[in-house]
């Protein structure tokens, strides 16, 4: 299971032939590996103007996994969000999130944000290569 970032799927939407979308179409295709969470269905959803094309969406990303975010996982990003204010960096409160989802449920996660690498850099973080 890989969890893939909201910029994946914005890039996988607007250019779907390029070396991302082929990358997230490979984990789709057979096995159904890439998973979003809560965070992720919501940012993306969100920034999508039109009713058909908000349907549309949604309705395909139902059949995605979904990683639920209980206590621990708020209380990991907490903790991942704390560590790196200490050290001078801050992050948006939703990537910390996203990044303790994905270090909880133990998959890497899929991502063009540079916010993640920084994450990663500090955390248990696994990121997608």
């Amino acid at each position: 299971m890989v969890v893939v970032d909201t910029s994946v799927w914005i890039d996988f939407f607007r250019t779907p032939a390029d070396e991302a979308g082929a990358r997230l179409e490979e984990l789709i295709r057979g096995t159904n590996r890439a998973a979003i969470c809560g965070i992720i269905l919501q940012e993306i959803l969100q920034g999508i103007r039109e009713r058909k094309t908000y349907e549309q969406t949604r309705q395909r990303l139902m059949f995605l996994p979904f990683l639920e975010a209980g206590r621990d996982v708020h209380l990991l990003a907490a903790e991942i969000y704390r560590g790196l204010r200490r050290k001078g960096i801050t992050v948006p409160a939703a990537d910390a999130t996203i990044a303790a989802i994905a270090i909880h449920h133990g998959c890497p996660l899929f991502t063009m944000d540079s916010h993640f690498a920084v994450i990663a850099e500090n955390s248990e973080l696994a990121l997608f290569a």
